[in-house]
């Protein structure tokens, strides 16, 4: 420009890159400040105007552009074990704990009963499809095959897994579990494609690797195998009541269904949605095969299995109809969990449901009891037992029945900490770390409740102080874990009898369930005991099960917090009842005699929070039902206040009970208390005040009486009034 003469309004180095607006000039009066128009190049134009020369046109800018990406990813594993934790945490006290079809349920159960079949021996079903996501489901197949690519070059570092994995793939071939896709079906553009993985578990006998097939993987901005489908309504038991029912009879067993999902074959026109990626040599390029049944990895797999097994049961509901109940209450999945009171009855039961599970091309294998007899003639039977190769002298390592240890031998049942332990021999202190310890709890009866309940409080102060995930612990809360963590050892010496009544085998003359509560200010809960009594007047208890529950941030007053653990007393009580059915009489015990004045009172004389938590609680009981026992001997001291693992496995009180529940009643604290003085919670009664709004209406007086003199005058002119 200044070679050709044009002085330009603005300064422009030849370091200038980009040059701020000054000056905005309208439409309407840009002609009249310019003048003579002089082209430089293809791009520029110089242009005179009233303020001097200005450069105009396009021009190649660099500008530098930062751009922020957000992206938000879940700890998956750790939210999932969270899930589980509290989930359980909560069985048996929930107010709404039963388990209820939700919305769309049973259409969903309608359309299974109408496409269920028996084909060859197997029965064949149709996955749950939402309404028109069949036809528009995208094959994934890009994500699938990278996904296959990068699990070759995994088989290219680790030649032993692939191996493994080959044996489990040719074993499904040869079995019929999977087939090779035609050429004709893959020139349908229809059609999903499914990645897949090994999980090695060590802790399994048998099937040491399982492949998982990824239903929920997809391409950007499409869905998924598994949002496509309904996962289905819960079918199966309440794993409390399962795990509490474990308990009740003498002699007990376990089994489980062999591949369970893989024995159900799937409809023809769903096994195009199974593709994926397979090779028997790592150098070869892949090809592809799909299932011919259900797959373990699709969302509704658990509750296909749960209502073809329900569907078959049906039809033994006559032949053999104590089996058909004890199907229908003991499967949770894929494992048989059950009881009898004899050895006969046992055996019976044992050969009716092999012969059931034979009829829909179903194994029970695995069998496991505690009875030696059983055993011995389950072997005469030729019934596959969990250590047929052993010999009857060998001891049997414990089995897993429900998350929990079961000590056949010895008939124990525990939480097995070594997992556990193995995991927090890292030594890592942060909340994520302690919260992936939370998750590998699996306590569903609450037999560690006093020691659990201190990492609860702990991950309640983490959230209420905002500890970042990963960021160092404070110091009072590190000192804390440090502690609990120390204790953890201890939980190796906690073991239960499996069996309520131990080593009683007399007729029982009465049983009762005795249900204790209490609460601090840090948390409250609740515990059960079994009580019975023999014919020859001997008196035992049993622990049954515990919950506890931290105290809400919100503060509450620590008689509001001893009605609120009554509550959970409640609750527990009515499940444990309906669930065991041994028609005992049930008394609960707190130590607040404020929250027992409440229970017995008028609930509609209280404020909104007491009165709704009486109402309940007098619907779940009956207020003479309820007793006070003295603090020392309320066991549920020990949930509120918490304890050491070490001393837990120590304590009489919280296995047994107070000493006197061995007692006959006439030793029992007074049950039944004078009614406290009403001031005593007069903070808690609702007072109501009533408002009388009364209207009055002033009229004006027809005669003013002021205008006359004398009352003879305003006589006649009040009658000549009243008289129109």
């Amino acid at each position: 420009m200044e070679t050709k003469g044009f002085r330009l309004t603005f300064n422009c180095s030849e370091s200038s890159e980009n040059c701020e607006i000054s000056l905005l000039i309208g439409s309407d009066f840009y002609w009249s400040l310019t003048h003579r128009i002089k082209r430089l190049d293809s791009s520029l134009v110089a242009v005179e105007t009233s303020l001097g020369w200005s450069l105009q046109g396009k021009c190649d800018e660099q500008s530098d552009c930062t751009s922020v990406h957000l992206i938000h990813s879940e700890e998956e594993s750790i939210s999932a074990e969270l899930r589980r934790f509290w989930e359980i945490e909560s069985l048996g006290i929930r107010d709404n704990d039963s388990v209820s079809l939700g919305n769309g349920d049973e259409e969903i159960l309608s359309e299974f009963d109408k496409s269920v079949c028996f084909v060859d021996g197997r029965y064949r079903v149709s996955l749950p499809w939402k309404p028109g996501m069949r036809e528009v489901l995208q094959n994934n197949k890009t994500v699938a095959r990278k996904r296959f690519e990068g699990l070759v070059r995994r088989f290219k570092c680790d030649h032993e897994l692939f191996c493994e994995y080959k044996d489990v793939i040719d074993n499904y071939v040869r079995e019929g579990i999977v087939e090779r896709t035609s050429c004709d079906s893959l020139s349908d553009s229809q059609g999903f494609y499914l990645p897949h993985h090994a999980v090695i578990r060590s802790d399994k006998t048998t099937s040491r690797l399982r492949i998982v097939f990824d239903g929920s993987a997809h391409e950007d901005g499409h869905s998924s195998l598994n949002q496509s489908l309904y996962t289905g309504p819960n079918l199966h038991p309440n794993m409390l009541e399962l795990l509490l029912r474990f308990r009740k009879n003498p002699v007990a067993f376990t089994a489980d269904v062999k591949s369970a999902f893989l024995q159900i074959e799937l409809d023809l026109r769903d096994r195009e949605f199974t593709r994926f990626f397979w090779t028997d040599n790592l150098n070869n390029n892949p090809y592809v095969l799909n299932f011919t049944r259900v797959l373990f990895g699709l969302r509704p797999s658990p509750y296909l299995l749960a209502a073809t097994l329900k569907h078959h049961f049906k039809k033994y509901k006559e032949q053999y109809p104590h089996t058909f109940d004890l199907l229908n209450s003991s499967i949770y999945v894929d494992d048989f969990i059950c009881g009898r009171n004899d050895v006969p009855d046992a055996l019976r039961t044992t050969l009716e449901c092999l012969q059931i599970f034979s009829d829909a091309s179903m194994l029970l294998r695995k069998w496991r009891t505690n009875s030696k007899q059983l055993d011995l003639l389950w072997q005469q039977e030729g019934v596959e037992t969990e250590f047929s190769e052993t010999s009857a002298t060998d001891l049997k390592p414990p089995i897993k029945v429900l998350g929990l240890a079961w000590d056949s031998e010895k008939d124990l049942i525990y939480f097995d900490p070594k997992d556990l332990l193995k995991f927090m021999s890292r030594k890592t202190e942060s909340k994520r770390f302690i919260l992936s310890v939370v998750g590998r709890i699996f306590d569903p009866i609450g037999i560690l409740g006093p020691f659990v309940i201190k990492l609860k409080c702990l991950l309640q102060d983490l959230w209420t102080l905002g500890v970042d995930w990963d960021s160092e612990l404070p110091p009072k809360l590190r000192h804390k874990w440090q502690q609990w963590s120390s204790e953890a050892e201890g939980l190796t010496e906690i073991k239960i009898p499996r069996f309520y009544l131990g080593d009683v085998d007399q007729e029982l003359s009465s049983v009762d369930i005795h249900c204790f509560s209490d609460a601090s200010k840090s948390a409250y809960g609740t515990i059960l005991y079994l009580r019975f009594v023999t014919c020859n007047n001997k008196i035992e208890t049993s622990f049954i099960c515990s919950k506890s529950r931290v105290a809400p941030l919100k503060s509450l007053t620590l008689p509001r917090l001893e009605l609120t653990a009554a509550l959970l007393s409640a609750r527990l009580a009515k499940q444990v009842s309906s669930c065991l059915k041994f028609n005992a009489n049930i008394y609960y015990w707190t130590d607040s005699l404020i929250s027992y004045y409440w229970i017995c009172g008028d609930s509609s004389a209280f404020k909104p929070y007491i009165k709704n938590r009486v109402q309940e609680i007098q619907l779940l009981s009956d207020p003479s039902q309820w007793g006070h026992c003295p603090g020392k001997d309320n066991p549920a001291d020990l949930i509120s206040r918490g304890t050491s693992a070490v001393k837990l496995a120590q304590n009489e009180l919280w296995w047994h009970g107070p000493p006197w529940l061995k007692l006959a009643p006439d030793h029992w604290p007074n049950r039944q208390r004078d009614i406290l003085d009403s001031e005593l919670c007069s903070e808690e009664l609702e007072y109501r005040s009533s408002v009388h709004v009364a209207v009055t209406q002033q009229r004006e007086s027809l005669v003013d009486i002021n205008r006359f003199s004398s009352f003879k005058k305003l006589l006649p002119i009040c009658e000549q009034c009243l008289n129109r």
